[in-house]
């Protein structure tokens, strides 16, 4: 559906629980990361928000992409392992991960990212992503 409405495809929202000591390097690492990858979301992604929860402790990314293929292979990817990573080194809890899918999309992401310790995001110690 062209437009700014996105009921086809899946959206998550991300979570990271950043120390409050390293929140600076935080920012400026996830900068350098989106902003490298902007030309890649402006193609594929149906909408991006980057930005910090209410009580200002939780960097929250929510995103939607065009094709969850696409989505498959980047989170394989050793960039997307290796700069994930580097976000999960200045966190203080893991980062949770909250699904959607849209009222016209599959519901497998469901099956493909299944609730609990996420399989496809880096893990620094014992800290990684989880699927809620």
């Amino acid at each position: 559906m062209p437009g700014v409405v996105t009921i086809g495809n899946s959206a998550f929202i991300a979570r990271f629980h950043v120390k409050p000591e390293r929140r600076k390097e935080f920012e400026t690492k996830f900068d350098a990361l989106w902003r490298q990858s902007l030309d890649f979301m402006n193609a594929q992604a149906n909408f991006v928000f980057y930005g910090w929860d209410r009580a200002n402790r939780a960097f929250v990314a929510i995103e939607s992409y065009k094709d969850e293929e696409m989505l498959k292979t980047l989170r394989a990817s050793d960039v997307f392992q290796e700069k994930v990573g580097q976000l999960m080194e200045l966190c203080q809890a893991p980062m949770d991960i909250e699904l959607f899918s849209g009222i016209e999309g599959s519901r497998a992401v469901f099956d493909d990212y299944p609730s609990g310790i996420s399989k496809v995001h880096p893990r620094v110690g014992e800290l990684g992503g989880v699927f809620l």
